[in-house]
């Protein structure tokens, strides 16, 4: 393997496209410093692979493009492409060339390329692995990296070694299994971590299936206990706030009287505060008049005094103005003169200075006219004589070209036969891949076909267990809306019951006589209830059967005559109010009413607008007999003219009596009456309403149960899908490896055929272009040759004249000096000149300016002057009204300050009267506040148990219907448990007592109760009725119990079961990993012994190579050796240099000089080329600090290995570039821009030193 070519377009200062060609033996760069040269070593480690691009002197990649020059823009991309020949042997691939190529673009975005196809910086490293090429190798080495070499540590020492030694394989082979082997540890770590927890929680798990259990027999103990004992106390609170509300009303009343007293008196109040803030107004506004006027007064006399005091002042500075206007006229005078005299002085220099203008002008066109003609004849001689250099160069390059073609004529012609010989053999190879490729695509097109149908089944189930969930979530949404909506209709109608059965809305002895007075016992089983209970009214027409019934419809129905006469006896004795009793043996039977024809403009018969319970019919017969319904009042006034016996109710809630008494109008509330039947309404309404809601809930809770039985079904399916699925991708995913593996080597054969065919296209095409350029060669050179005797004749002749021109130049030259000499002298004496009129010409404008602006300011003064005058006589009329004004404004101001005072003591009168009834009401209000706060308590406390219930145990408190023996037989339970605990805490009580000597039935009596169940105070009285205050201690105890035991998974048991599967499959996957990294393990071990017998073999070669080295370039007497840090870990061991050169004893060789550490170098590199060469070397300026002694060595050295290695050096030494077989000469014609020119050498040339041949590039 070779390095063939190196091409660089846009990179640092080859902004245009240049090829470099090499060849076997030494090929030198030179050039000036700053040429370029040394970019053509950064172009061939930045092709490599360099990513640093401080290693390229910049800052950033994109600094390596060419960034443009004052003539040339700048470019977008950077490119360079390295070519190897002969390489398929030694880069272990199919094709004889291999181009490595990369680019990079202003935006920071690059890429690498083989053979022109896009590749990965890896695929570069792992072509060139182990060859002795690459970015960081020894085939690349500068004076700075000898530094880096000597210097580093000796760990850092061990890349070139390790490349010498074959081991970069090993490493990265290592490398990659280290990284498999932490995936393999990190998820070893992680399945353990996995396993350990899913331990855990099975055992978590089987707790709280047990706990679950414990749970659910406390919970239901609980809801018994908690249930009945939240309805007794919701009893008694309900109770509590109906009294509370009836003595708020009480109160209210009292306060609305006195807050209406209290309303006109401070009405009257107002009136007089208004009037008497009238009169305040007043007398603020005439006390403001009288302020002003004596401001006024006041402002005048100051002002009179002060124009008096500023005229005084002005009449001074008059005088002082006119005595400056007569000093400044004398100064005038004294400066007109002095600025004549300058003026004339300036005239005559001025003349003096246009004489010698008018001579500079016409030297200058005499000098002018002999520079243009000796500048034209030394730019065509520099032109001919660069054209003559450049036909030169071209006659060599042309030579060296045609050379270069010839030879690689008949290097085509034998790869053009080669490459037909390989597609031979390749087409082969690739008809039987394509066989072995077709039998596998078949067995996996049919796996394949079988997981299409497979994931079909799949997604379509995925899609119905996601509509299932989904409308499952919607449902349970739903049943929450519909459960709120349905807890609150059930609360409202509890309430309203409640309000209905208390009297809610009645009189105070109504409410009396349905709670059974004094006596519930005797009184309660006789209550029939209200009349208003037994009605039915329509909406339509409550409010005119109210109006109708009026306070009849409070009236108590009890069961005979002789209960009511009790309860009216017992509602005086006890002054309870009063109330409307009615017994039902008193109402009589029904009888049939005669129909009557409705009149026209009425609604309807009273009677015909109502339904009522048997029971009192005939009541409600009689009460309403003879009631018309009209739309209104003028409509019931109108029909009374004809039908006056009978009654007329109106729509609006209106009464007219056959006696003509019209009861009417708006409390402001409604009564007692309206509320009731209202209310009545509303009961049915929420009855109605609640009965469809439940049996709305009851056929969604059915149905959720149902979809959520289907989602689980769908999980079961979806969970086998997926299996089912895992195992044919398995299989699939197996075959799908092996079908890869051959298209892999298919795709390679078919791309080694097509690389073949273009190669050999190219080849065939190369050769015409080849035979053109040797013909088109041959022209150029011909041409050049009869120009180069043209150009040889002109020079002569231009070379005459120009001496002739020079000679006039210098004599024109001479008197144009004399002449700008004589001028800057005059130009000087009338620039001092000017510089001395200019102060004379401002001081006599500047006194001018004083003398008008005294005159102006005068004026000015003696106007002032006037206007005081008749200012002041202004003001003394204004003193004199303004007094006359004042003395009225303060006889006005006592005559309403004598009123006020009478205003303001009836002020004070009323307010003390207003203060007491204030008192009175403040104190009603704070009575029925702190009954109000109460009622507002006993509502939240409601509420809280409403809420309590319907939380915990999803039941409506006023729905809850009490089951004693089921209460009972809970709290029998409970007790039963107390007393096992009991004697087991007795039992353990004497176990302790025996082993302490002490009796145990003192043990037992000082021994703590039970913690769980605390035993009962007190014992039942009644079998039938429980003991609330035991129960309550049961519902705490048991509350704290269920509390203590925190949250409790329900689904603990399916939980459970999971876990278990889920272990099992964890387990294997463990046993898996652990295969897996004890194989890994074994790989790193054999990488290992490997790469430590393949280093260790190579450093004792390298070793002994350096210590003869050494000798050879600086004596026998010198003394060098490598030595391991650490001979234990031979792969991980820095590496120390020893160097000792004859007749020094140094400590480090840091401490040798320039030249001695470049060739303490040389000698490492060398030694490392004994064992294995590198195809190619670049060595930039290695021999730079060497003296010509030392040069002579490195050369002979040097010519040991060019039979094994190419070697590309950049020098600027001659002596080195006497060695180089082909030279490369890099300039700069333009600016900023780099070039090349190749010459190469024949053994002949070389001996004399004088004939060169050209050399492509």
């Amino acid at each position: 393997m070779y390095l063939k070519s190196l091409e660089l377009h846009g990179f640092k200062s080859f902004a245009d496209k240049t090829k470099l060609e090499f060849h076997n033996g030494v090929t030198g760069v030179v050039g000036p410093n700053g040429c370029g040269k040394s970019n053509i070593v950064d172009a061939i480690r930045w092709v490599l692979g360099e990513t640093s691009a401080k290693a390229l002197r910049g800052g950033e990649m994109a600094d390596v493009i060419f960034n443009g020059t004052d003539k040339r823009a700048a470019l977008g991309m950077a490119e360079v492409t390295l070519t190897l020949g002969d390489c398929a042997e030694s880069l272990e691939t199919d094709f004889n060339e291999v181009s490595l190529g990369r680019r990079v673009y202003r935006d920071g975005k690059g890429e690498y390329l083989i053979n022109k196809s896009p590749c990965r910086l890896k695929d570069i490293h792992n072509l060139l692995m182990d060859t002795g090429i690459g970015r960081t190798s020894y085939s690349i080495m500068e004076q700075g990296k000898i530094d880096l070499l000597l210097s580093s540590k000796p760990e850092d020492r061990r890349a070139v070694f390790e490349e010498a030694a074959g081991i970069s394989k090993y490493k990265s082979q290592k490398k990659e299994a280290l990284r498999k082997l932490d995936y393999t540890e990190a998820n070893l770590i992680r399945i353990r971590d996995i396993i350990a927890e899913s331990e855990r929680q099975i055992k978590s798990m089987s707790r709280q299936a047990s706990k679950a259990k414990r749970y659910r027999v406390l919970h239901d103990d609980l809801k018994v206990l908690d249930m009945h004992f939240s309805h007794k106390q919701w009893r008694e609170y309900k109770a509590e706030k109906s009294e509370l509300e009836t003595s708020i009303r009480g109160l209210r009343d009292k306060q609305d009287e006195l807050e209406d007293a209290i309303e006109a008196k401070q009405n009257s109040m107002a009136e007089a505060r208004q009037k008497f803030a009238e009169i305040e107004t007043q007398i603020a506004e005439l006390h403001g008049f009288t302020i002003e006027r004596q401001n006024e007064i006041q402002s005048s006399r100051n002002r009179i005094e002060f124009n008096t005091e500023r005229a005084h002042e002005l009449s001074v500075l008059i005088k002082q103005h006119e005595a400056d206007i007569s000093s400044t006229h004398v100064k005038l005078d004294q400066q007109k003169a002095d600025l004549e005299s300058a003026d004339s002085m300036l005239q005559t220099v001025e003349t003096r200075i246009e004489h010698l203008e008018t001579q500079l002008q016409e030297q200058e066109q005499a000098a002018a006219t002999a520079r243009t003609e000796r500048e034209t004849l030394s730019a065509e001689l520099i032109g001919l004589e660069k054209e003559s250099s450049e036909l030169e160069t071209k006659l060599a390059t042309l030579d060296a070209k045609i050379e270069n073609h010839q030879r690689q004529l008949d290097s085509d012609q034998k790869r053009f036969v080669q490459l037909g010989d390989d597609l031979v053999r390749l087409g082969k190879e690739e008809e039987s891949k394509n066989r072995e490729a077709d039998d596998f695509r078949g067995r996996m097109r049919d796996v394949i076909d079988a997981i299409e149908a497979d994931e079909g089944k799949l997604s379509a189930a995925e899609q119905q267990h996601h509509e299932a969930r989904k409308a499952l979530e919607k449902m349970q949404n739903g049943l929450g809306e519909l459960f709120k909506v349905h807890s609150e209709e059930m609360s409202r109608l509890e309430v309203l019951r409640q309000l209905t059965a208390e009297g809610e809305g009645f009189e105070k002895g109504t409410q009396a006589v349905l709670k059974g007075l004094d006596d519930p016992k005797t009184y309660k089983t006789s209550v029939r209830g209200a009349l208003g209970s037994f009605l039915k009214v329509g909406k339509k027409y409550a409010r005119p059967i109210e109006a109708s019934l009026g306070r009849r419809l409070q009236a108590v129905v009890v069961a005979d005559t002789l209960i009511a006469e009790s309860m009216i006896a017992a509602l005086r004795e006890g002054k309870l109010g009063e109330a409307s009793v009615v017994a039902e043996d008193s109402f009589g039977k029904s009888t049939e009413r005669q129909l009557m024809t409705l009149p026209d403009g009425a609604v309807a018969w009273a009677l015909d607008a109502i339904d009522c319970k048997k029971p009192v019919r005939g009541l409600v017969d009689r009460l309403l007999d003879q009631v018309l319904i009209v739309p209104d009042l003028a409509t019931a006034l109108k029909l009374r003219k004809d039908w006056g016996d009978i009654s007329f109710a109106t729509m609006d809630g209106d009464f007219v009596s056959p006696e003509g008494i019209i009861e009417g109008g708006s409390s402001g509330e409604e009564d007692s009456g309206v509320s009731f039947l209202q209310r009545q309404h509303e009961i049915e309404r929420l009855e109605t309403s609640t009965v469809a809601l439940s049996n709305e809930l009851f056929n969604l809770e059915r149905r959720r149960d149902e979809l959520a039985a289907r989602v689980k079904q769908l999980e079961d399916t979806l969970l086998h899908n997926r299996e089912t699925l895992q195992k044919k991708r398995v299989v699939a995913s197996t075959r799908e490896g092996q079908l890869a593996l051959i298209e892999k080597d298919l795709q390679q054969i078919e791309n080694k055929i097509e690389s073949q065919k273009w190669e050999q296209q190219q080849v065939g095409q190369r050769q015409d272009e080849i035979e053109e350029e040797i013909e088109n060669s041959e022209s150029e050179k011909t041409t050049a040759r009869q120009r180069i005797g043209e150009i040889a004749e002109r020079i002569g002749e231009i070379s005459e004249t120009l001496e002739m021109a020079r000679d006039r130049e210098e004599q024109a030259g001479q008197v144009l000096a004399e002449v700008r000499t004589s001028l800057a002298v005059e130009r000087g004496a009338i620039e001092n000149l000017q510089n001395q009129r200019q102060p004379m010409a401002d001081r006599l404008s500047e006194l001018n300016e004083v003398v008008e602006r005294r005159k102006a300011e005068i004026d000015s003064y003696r106007e002032r002057i006037d206007s005081s005058e008749k200012e002041n006589q202004e003001r003394e009329a204004k003193i004199e009204s303004a007094g006359k004004e004042l003395e009225v404004l303060n006889e006005k101001l006592n005559d309403i300050r004598n009123e006020r005072a009478e205003h303001g003591k009836v002020i004070e009168e009323g307010e003390g009267n207003l203060t007491g009834k204030l008192k009175e009401v403040q104190k009603l209000a704070d009575q029925r506040g702190k009954e109000e706060v109460r009622a507002a308590q006993l509502d939240l406390k409601i509420q809280a148990l409403d809420s309590h219930a319907l939380e915990r145990y999803q039941t409506e408190i006023q729905r809850f219907e009490p089951d004693s023996h089921a209460l009972l037989a809970v709290i029998e339970n409970q007790r039963e448990a107390h007393e096992r605990n009991q004697k087991r805490q007795a039992t353990i009580a004497a176990k302790q007592a025996a082993e302490t000597g002490e009796e145990s039935e003192t043990e037992a009596k000082e021994s703590p109760e039970d913690p769980e169940i605390a035993e009962p105070e007190t014992e039942f009285d009644d079998p039938a009725e429980p003991d609330w205050d035991f129960v309550e201690e049961i519902v705490a105890v048991l509350r704290s119990r269920l509390d203590s035991m925190g949250p409790v998974n329900l689904d603990a048991i399916a939980e459970f079961d999971e876990l278990e599967e889920r272990y099992s499959f964890q387990v294997a996957e463990l046993e898996d990993l652990e295969t897996a990294r004890a194989d890994l393990l074994k790989l790193v071990s054999k990488i290992n012994r490997d790469a430590r017998r393949e280093f260790g073999e190579a450093f004792d070669k390298i070793r002994v190579n350096f210590r003869d080295m050494f000798k050879e370039l600086f004596g026998e007497k010198a003394k060098a050796d490598l030595v391991l840090m650490d001979d234990g870990d031979m792969l991980e061991s820095g590496i120390d240099i020893i160097a000792k050169p004859p007749g020094k004893k140094l400590q480090s060789i840091s401490l040798l000089s320039g030249g001695e550490r470049s060739m303490t170098a040389v000698a490492l590199l060398f030694a490392i080329y004994m064992v294995k060469p590198s195809p190619f070397c670049v060595l930039d300026e290695l021999d730079a600090p060497l003296d010509e002694a030392n040069i002579t060595r490195f050369i002979r050295v040097l010519d040991r290995f060019i039979g094994d290695s190419q070697f590309v050096i950049v020098t600027h030494s001659k002596r080195t570039m006497s060695r180089a077989d082909i030279m490369y000469g890099v300039s700069m014609e333009e600016f900023g821009v780099s070039k090349t020119v190749g010459v190469k050498f024949s053994k002949a040339e070389k001996a004399d030193g004088n004939k060169l041949a050209p050399v492509g590039g």
